[in-house]
């Protein structure tokens, strides 16, 4: 028999118990965070529809349900990653936790948005950094607390909306994004 061969079996026959441990480990862990995170998506979700029916903008649920798949998929892949390095490094940072509360924390933040939008108060994310930046330093004033929760026309805000809308409509004209210069 060629040596190769052999050893590529032994090698293989000893890797494949360990890998197997590994993830075993890993999915373990994973199952309780996707759950979680699988529900905070889905409650996105619903408050994100609920705000379009409010606003009266069309609901496009091949669109509500491409960007909620990518979203999943993204964040399960996070969650996969943090749960082998806690495998890994044998839990001593508890990684997966942190990752699942960080997501967990910008779906709540959306749902917020979802919620505070329909009664005209449209949060903005650059401004609560910069608040939370300038906090850190001293007290917020008015102006500050104003610019965070920054309230608008409901006009304004589905004018916003469906403007969000139209942005796919727009590069699919343009060429996907391109400009469409003939050369």
């Amino acid at each position: 028999m060629n040596s190769k061969y052999i050893i590529t079996q032994i090698t293989g026959g000893a890797l494949i118990p360990i890998l197997m441990a590994f993830l075993g480990e890993a999915i373990t862990q994973m199952i309780p965070w996707f759950i979680a995170i699988f529900t905070v998506i889905m409650a996105d979700l619903v408050s994100g529809v609920w705000k379009s029916f409010r606003l009266e903008i069309p609901v496009r649920f091949s669109r509500a349900c491409r960007e909620t798949m990518g979203k999943m998929i993204v964040y399960f892949a996070f969650v996969c990653m943090a749960c082998c390095i806690n495998v890994a490094e044998k839990g001593e940072f508890n990684w997966a936790r942190w990752i699942a509360l960080f997501v967990i924390v910008l779906e709540l933040g959306s749902m917020a948005s979802n919620v505070l939008k329909p009664h005209g108060i449209n949060v903005s994310l650059n401004a609560i950094m910069k608040a939370f930046l300038h906090h850190s330093l001293k007290e917020l004033t008015c102006p500050e607390v104003d610019e965070i929760l920054r309230k608008e026309s409901l006009e304004d805000i589905r004018k916003e909306e469906l403007d969000k809308l139209r942005e796919p409509e727009k590069s699919k004209k343009n060429g996907k994004g391109r400009d469409n210069k003939s050369s």
